[in-house]
């Protein structure tokens, strides 16, 4: 046991002398590099004193020239070489911290190794590097680039699905043809009215002509298919003979195909006088996104059916939900009465009783049917609130229907002109603020004045012509 122990702190003695001396060829080593690097710098500076020297002295020999040129170069040449070994013994900690500094050590410990040695592993470490970071020589000809298909990850109960996107099963977007059908564009009003076969020129045409200019669509809905009215209308056959589920043919057919183009929908029969503008004006002024079963209540102020003969105005929200319970609503359809199936089915589908007001707008209309118009209009047009009606029911023959329009034109331009006397009051009395003062409005009021140019360069040319010449200053 003695005997082994001195063995083993023999062996441990060694060991620890070996790593001393590999320590301390180290640090020669270094010394080494100091010293050359020293002697370096003294022959830079012999060099730097023979240039100037050189640029000093201009009589020099050409022998002694010839000298200086060939020491110059071997300077340079041997400056170059021990630029590696300079830069390594600057920091000498760097050299043992890399993967082959355990065999320079093992050599360092048998004496084995020589400076060319430590240069060229130097050298080869550098190269090393240098492979190892450039992966892929993106400048050769023959790298191809490789594309990867992206993947989706799902995650479903806890198991992980990857699947592969493939442009083979992607579903084709199927785009509308017209943008306003992509971004919900609609138009404002359309208009059905339910009509017969002998009033297509009569009736229907007048409120064709009369209301074209004003709403967006007119429908006129029939009982059978015929051949002989205005091609100017729109005529929609509906093969039905009972009278009583003619409104449902219709809600349905507007339900299915005009939903999407329309957002007010007004249902009226052909003997009502309808006062375009008003109607266009009225409608501009109420929301669309509210569920909206408008007109004039039935019977009573408290009914909860609008009464067709003056009209109805029904929102898009309103016929979606009527479209679900049309089956229902053709089911329970006992009346003979419109009005009444009609109620009866919106009340079912959309819960909404008849209102006559929206956005502080009312709804007014007038319904006589003892009205004569010659000798009741004298009163009426002293009634603000029938000046402001929207429409009149019943109206049983052309000829009143020729005279109520051109009364509530002749009121319409009555209001025009008001309003264009209130307004040019106004101009007149905000005038005395501006800096031109009260006396220099121009006329009419409210009309921009005449350019007035201020140099002979701003005068505008004229130029006189007709459809077959044009004319020179001259003629």
């Amino acid at each position: 046991m003695v005997r082994y122990g001195r063995k083993h702190r023999r062996a441990v003695h060694l060991n620890t002398n070996r790593h001393l001396s590999t320590k301390t060829g180290g640090i020669h080593l270094c010394k080494y590099f100091s010293t050359i690097r020293s002697k370096l710098a003294r022959l830079m500076r012999y060099k730097f004193s023979l240039i100037s020297l050189l640029f000093h002295r201009s009589r020099l020999k050409s022998r002694y020239i010839l000298s200086i040129l060939v020491g110059l170069s071997l300077g340079f040449t041997l400056s170059l070489a021990c630029l590696p070994m300079i830069s390594v013994c600057d920091n000498p900690l760097l050299l043992f911290s890399e993967p082959f500094s355990s065999s320079l050590n093992n050599q360092l410990s048998n004496e084995t190794f020589s400076l060319r040695d430590t240069i060229d592993r130097i050298l080869n470490r550098h190269a090393r590097s240098v492979a190892d970071v450039t992966l892929v020589d993106y400048g050769s000809k023959d790298y191809e680039p490789r594309i990867v298909q992206p993947s989706m990850e799902k995650n479903l109960n806890n198991q992980s699905l990857s699947t592969t996107i493939q442009s083979s099963n992607t579903p084709k977007v199927t785009r509308p043809r017209y943008i306003a059908d992509e971004l919900g564009i609609r138009e404002k009003i359309l208009v059905a009215v339910i009509t017969e076969t002998n009033h297509l020129n009569t009736f229907a045409f007048f409120l064709n002509q009369t209301l074209q200019n004003y709403v967006n669509r007119l429908l006129f809905f029939i009982d059978e298919d015929v051949q002989d009215f205005p091609k100017s209308m729109e005529v929609v056959a509906i093969h039905d003979k009972r009278a009583y589920l003619k409104p449902f043919y219709i809600l349905k057919y507007l339900a299915e195909k005009m939903i999407k183009s329309y957002d007010w929908f007004v249902l009226v029969p052909d003997n009502t006088y309808i006062r375009g503008f008003k109607l266009n004006e009225f409608l501009n002024h109420i929301s669309i996104s509210q569920d909206l079963y408008m007109g004039q209540p039935f019977d009573d102020v408290h009914a909860v059916y609008c009464y067709f003969g003056s009209g109805i105005i029904l929102s898009g929200t309103i016929l979606r939900k009527v479209l679900d319970e049309i089956d229902w609503c053709t089911n329970n359809a006992y009346s003979q009465d419109l009005t009444d199936n009609i109620g009866r089915c919106i009340l079912k589908a959309a819960k909404s009783p008849c209102v006559n007001t929206a956005s502080n707008y009312k709804f007014t209309a007038y319904v006589n049917y003892r009205f004569e118009f010659d000798t009741d209009i004298d009163k009426l047009s002293k009634n603000e609130e029938f000046n402001q009606t929207l429409t009149v029911h019943p109206v049983n023959d052309l000829e009143t229907m020729l005279k109520l329009q051109k009364y509530f034109n002749q009121v319409e331009i009555d209001e025009m002109t008001r309003s264009i006397s209130k307004y040019e009051e106004t101009i007149e009395n905000l005038s005395c603020y501006a800096p031109e003062g009260c006396g220099n409005i121009p006329w009419p009021v409210g009309v921009p004045p005449p350019f007035k140019p201020t140099s002979r360069f701003d005068v505008l040319r004229w130029d006189y012509f007709n459809e077959t010449h044009i004319y020179l200053k001259t003629d």
